[in-house]
């Protein structure tokens, strides 16, 4: 097993912690990473892979159910899960045992277990649960047994649950906050934790929430309840579910104890309703603003209406757009970069060909953005920008008001210049976003240039010409 030290940690560029952000490190007097990395080491090199049903997860298992008891605690099996309470237990932290086949599985899920364990051993927490699911790697067996016995168990009704995966790497961050996390629940995370949670995750955990780790079904049950990760410089988890995941980094592990800790000794999070609030910058944009920025943009796109068919128009110009961009990315995306590693995975978890798409990324969205502008100001539009924002921010309303927020901004900001109509697209079409949704199998890289779609509302004007 590789260990990187703090040092190495804060060598490498990306959006890492580093130690001038020691205040959000609130970790327990007592809480020790070199213990932790020694319950990594354990899992990864002792025990090993550790298939559902192996055994060598049932060895893990064993072995967790021995460091819980060296810790005071008086852990149980739950449906076949190591469990552990103290107090009332009304939060619930989880992080499941064990890997695929052939993989040691550091980041997933050892790291993860051993901050648990960990926090065992040095928490001040006195209403907290740690419950180390197995089987998560086949369709989340453990942890749905686990929130299905809980309330015939006996156990206390749950505030928080929280599940731990993809840990040891980067940044903590917030994934799968469901429509149940609303300004006050948000404004309660702010509160005691420091963990990220872009706009895209935020956006998509409302819309579509993917429920891949064991939360799901505590969630779906009612429970507020997400997930944490970490997120490196490559954004994605590279060596995932592959051989190569024997690597850790401490500064990633302590992170995120720091924020289980932060949540464990804070008071119940308030319910509040269900809005769409945003984190933004720091700030919490409330559920309100989303709305009002809506509706304004909304009365913005209405007064496009006269010019409808001069909008609709604009699709040929459009078209050509497109074509060009898809042009320009295709022959990058296919001239033969240099495989990296990301893609290796991507090739043997999802099938997509490993063409130099990930090294591409940057320059091939440079040069469909260069090509976008010359098309751009060749083929000047007739239609309102700000209509077709508004036809955007309709459709993106049947998915999730946040999805909507920045047609809604594009609507209002094309009245300043037509260009920014294109904030939508420019969140979505920069290599960091392209990489991620090709990395997960959810827009393979010929698919890149149908994003340019959502450029259509910078391609009007306000004014007709003279």
């Amino acid at each position: 097993m590789q260990v990187h030290s703090w040092e190495s940690f804060q060598s490498w560029s990306g959006p890492y912690p580093t130690q001038d952000r020691v205040p959000w490190l609130v970790l327990p007097p007592a809480f020790d990473s070199d213990r932790a990395l020694a319950d990594v080491h354990w899992l990864v090199e002792d025990v090993g892979p550790r298939k559902f049903g192996s055994p060598e997860e049932g060895a893990a298992v064993e072995g967790i159910l021995e460091r819980l008891k060296s810790a005071g605690w008086e852990p149980s099996i739950l449906e076949g899960s190591p469990i552990a309470c103290r107090g009332s237990g009304t939060t619930l932290f989880l992080a499941h045992v064990d890997s695929v086949p052939m993989s040691p599985g550091a980041v997933d899920n050892a790291a993860g277990v051993a901050i648990l364990l960990e926090l065992a051993r040095s928490s001040d927490a006195s209403n907290l649960c740690l419950g180390f699911p197995i089987g998560e790697e086949v369709g989340l067996v453990g942890s749905k047994r686990m929130s299905k016995a809980w309330i015939s168990s006996g156990l206390s009704p749950l505030n928080l649950v929280v599940a731990l995966d993809l840990i040891g790497e980067g940044n903590p961050t917030a994934v799968d906050l469901s429509r149940a996390w609303g300004s006050e629940e948000l404004r309660w995370l702010g509160d005691n934790t420091s963990l990220d949670i872009p706009y895209l995750y935020r956006a998509f955990g409302r819309a579509l929430p993917q429920w891949r780790s064991d939360h799901a079904h505590f969630a779906l049950s009612g429970v507020l309840s997400f997930q944490i990760m970490t997120r490196g410089k490559d954004v994605v988890f590279t060596r995932y579910h592959q051989r190569t995941d024997n690597t850790v980094y401490p500064a990633a592990m302590m992170a995120t104890a720091s924020a289980l800790e932060g949540m464990a000794m804070a008071p119940p999070p308030s319910r509040g309703g269900p809005d769409p609030a945003l984190p933004l910058l720091g700030a919490l944009i409330p559920g309100s603003v989303v709305w009002s920025t809506i509706g304004l943009g909304l009365a913005s796109a209405a007064q496009g209406l006269p010019r409808a068919r001069d909008s609709l128009a604009d699709l040929v110009r459009l078209a050509c757009m497109v074509v060009v961009a898809a042009i320009a990315m295709t022959a990058l995306t296919h001239i033969g970069f240099p495989s990296h590693e990301a893609e290796q995975t991507a090739a043997a978890t999802t099938g997509l060909p490993a063409t130099g798409w990930w090294a591409a990324a940057p320059w091939a969205v440079g040069l469909a953005w260069g090509c976008w502008i010359v098309v751009w100001r060749a083929l000047p539009g007739s239609g309102h920008p700000a209509f077709i924002a508004g036809l955007f921010t309709l459709l993106a309303l049947m998915l999730d008001p946040i999805i909507a927020l920045p047609f809604a901004a594009a609507a209002l900001l094309v009245r300043v210049h037509p260009l920014l109509g294109l904030l939508p697209a420019a969140i979505l079409i920069r290599p960091e976003a392209l990489r991620e949704l090709a990395f997960h199998g959810l827009l393979a890289p010929w698919m890149w240039p149908a994003l340019f779609v959502l450029t259509w509302p910078a391609i009007g004007r306000i004014k007709r010409r003279s």
